[in-house]
């Protein structure tokens, strides 16, 4: 919620057009920091966990893989704001200002760095010190582009876009130095590269699947991005941008059972542990679900009273996304049970299908039916990456899938007792 928060004072701080400009800049970062991160973190959490909590030899790869990030990503923006041509197709239609690859590279270091501990706490199973973490960057967010919303008439126009990146980037680079904090006190290995070969390569072979595999669905969260901005324009990829972001709030339900269950599944495979998982998948998919019906019944209502009247627009794309969003949100917990079972190829599969039904149906509606095409797209690619994931562990992996996805009443007796049992220890603490 205070994520969301943010993105309301920041969204009427820019107006369409500026929405659009910072939605271009955000998918750099999103692109660069997944093209050099190497999918790092599933790899540190797979194998500190394999290892018992032991993080020496990740923490060595993790250092190196920054080494490469850095070189690799200040290259590539040295090639994109140095050639007009490569400007126009990754910013197309915004002015050249140096504050902008300073921005990308310092956003892009440090979310890996973030990134990278985090997945050595979450295999170490540190969930306290990852929801303290996850709410202070929260606070961080909303309060500081709340004061920025509140002080807005007092900056020039044209000031918002580079006000709301210098926000953005502050609260970032700060929640870098907590942190790195944590990690001395939490983890306290000193992180030196290594060039040991027999180090890195298991661990190169385990994660460049997973790359790959996220490369590719990288086109079906971006791509459609990239299409409206240049077919539409920003001042429609701003409403766009707004119905994705109210959308992918409901992100935030999957991403904390995703990230509990990671290092459990990667070494339990039992029959309890995947009834445990099917019961929070359950109860995942219902909440989002049923959460997505009521935004679509109040879309007209809520966004013009959010953002104000010029987003009203963004509801005709919302409503044809949020059966989309429903699929993907699902997709996010079986991703975990795919790798858990040692299938992430078929994760690779997914992906790939998915990917290229994007490419295609973006290429043919968003030139016809813009923003509306655009959603359209992405619910029928989100809903083929959930379908062949869940081929994968049903043929290959021998679990049912249908008992994955609605609420049962023996569910909602347990809701309830855990519940209970949380608000009998929260009032004797």
């Amino acid at each position: 919620m205070m994520y969301f928060v943010s993105s309301m004072c920041m969204t009427r701080i820019l107006g369409d057009s500026g929405r659009g400009e910072y939605a271009l800049l955000q998918n750099q970062v999103t692109l660069l920091a997944m093209l050099f991160g190497l999918s790092l973190p599933l790899g540190i959490t797979y194998f500190t966990t394999k290892n018992n909590g032991d993080a020496s030899s990740v923490v060595r790869i993790a250092a190196t893989g920054f080494l490469f990030s850095l070189a690799g990503v200040s290259l590539v923006l040295l090639l994109i704001f140095g050639t007009d041509s490569l400007s126009q197709v990754f910013l197309p239609g915004m002015a050249f200002r140096w504050e902008y690859p300073a921005y990308l590279l310092l956003c892009i270091l440090a979310s890996q760095v973030n990134s990278w501990i985090s997945a050595i706490l979450l295999s170490m199973k540190k969930f306290r010190t990852l929801n303290q973490l996850g709410v202070l960057a929260a606070a961080l967010n909303a309060v500081g582009f709340a004061i920025l919303y509140a002080a807005r008439g007092q900056f020039s126009q044209g000031m918002g876009l580079p006000l709301v990146l210098g926000v953005s980037l502050a609260c970032i680079l700060s929640m870098t130095a907590v942190w790195c904090m944590v990690y001395v006190r939490v983890v306290g290995i000193l992180p030196i590269p290594t060039r040991n070969w027999a180090v890195i390569r298991p661990f190169l072979a385990f994660v460049l699947i997973s790359y790959v595999s996220d490369l590719i669905n990288l086109i079906n969260y971006r791509f459609d991005v990239w299409v409206v901005g240049n077919n539409a324009g920003t001042a429609q990829l701003g409403l766009y941008a707004v119905a994705v972001g109210l959308g992918q709030l409901f992100f935030y339900i999957p991403e904390p059972f995703s990230r509990v269950i990671q290092p459990f599944l990667y070494g339990d495979s039992s029959p309890a542990m995947v009834q445990r998982y099917k019961f929070i998948s359950r109860l995942n998919f219902t909440t989002v679900a049923l959460l997505s019906i009521t935004l679509g019944l109040a879309a007209e209502w809520v966004i013009p009273m959010l953002y104000g009247d010029e987003f009203i627009g963004s509801a005709s794309a919302l409503y044809w996304l949020l059966p989309g969003i429903v699929f993907v949100s699902s997709s996010k917990l079986v991703t975990p049970l795919v790798v858990g079972g040692n299938l992430i190829r078929y994760y690779l599969y997914a992906t790939s299908t998915a990917a290229v039904i994007t490419i295609i149906l973006d290429l043919l509606l968003v030139p016809r039916w813009g923003i509306v095409g655009a959603a359209l797209a992405s619910t029928v690619s989100y809903s083929a990456l959930l379908l062949l994931q869940c081929l994968a562990v049903r043929h290959k992996m021998g679990i049912q899938v249908r008992d994955m996805f609605i609420l049962k009443p023996s569910d909602l007796k347990l809701i309830f007792k855990l519940f209970q049992e949380r608000l009998v220890a929260f009032r004797s603490n």
